[in-house]
């Protein structure tokens, strides 16, 4: 799979990536800076580099739209490793060093423009004061059951029944 081939299917590529082409665009200069920073001090495997840094003509992902695609994607579609590893023609260790080198990568590139999910409940509650209307997408959380049973009736719905 190339980016230059899929990014000609706007509707495909979104639905693979979950990015526009052009929120695409938008993020892959950033996500570069962050790949170039990191390649030019550390080699793949995170060892210090010795020498300067190049691309190979066998390299598996020579672009950096490829490599963003391939994270994207990943992240987007949840697959085997083995099997997104066979859809970019490598193997699943490579696809698996891959995956969490460019993860990492694409956090940093994410924490610097500013994207993340705010963690900070002190910093979301000054957030919500400052917003007049509010959407919130929540998702059910497992707790933990008291033991004692007039505990447990005050943590129990009844709704799950079954």
């Amino acid at each position: 799979m190339q980016y230059d081939k899929i990014k000609k299917r706007p509707v495909q590529f979104l639905s693979i990536t979950g990015l526009k082409i052009e929120d695409f665009n938008f993020l892959l200069p950033y996500f570069k800076a962050e790949w170039d920073e990191y390649n030019d001090h550390f080699t793949f495997t995170g060892k210090i580099r010795q020498r300067r840094t190049f691309t190979r003509k066998n390299t598996i992902l020579p672009k950096i739209e490829d490599k963003l695609m391939f994270l994207l994607i990943y992240l987007k579609t949840n697959p085997l490793q083995e099997h997104h590893a066979a859809s970019f023609g490598m193997t699943q260790s490579q696809a698996n060093q891959l995956i969490h080198l460019l993860s990492s990568l694409l956090r940093k590139t994410l924490k610097n423009l500013g994207e993340l999910p705010e963690r900070n409940e002190h910093r979301v509650i000054h957030v919500l004061k400052s917003c007049d209307d509010l959407l919130i997408d929540g998702v059910e959380r497992p707790i933990q059951r008291p033991q004692a049973s007039d505990l447990q009736k005050a943590c129990y719905s009844g709704k799950k029944n079954s």
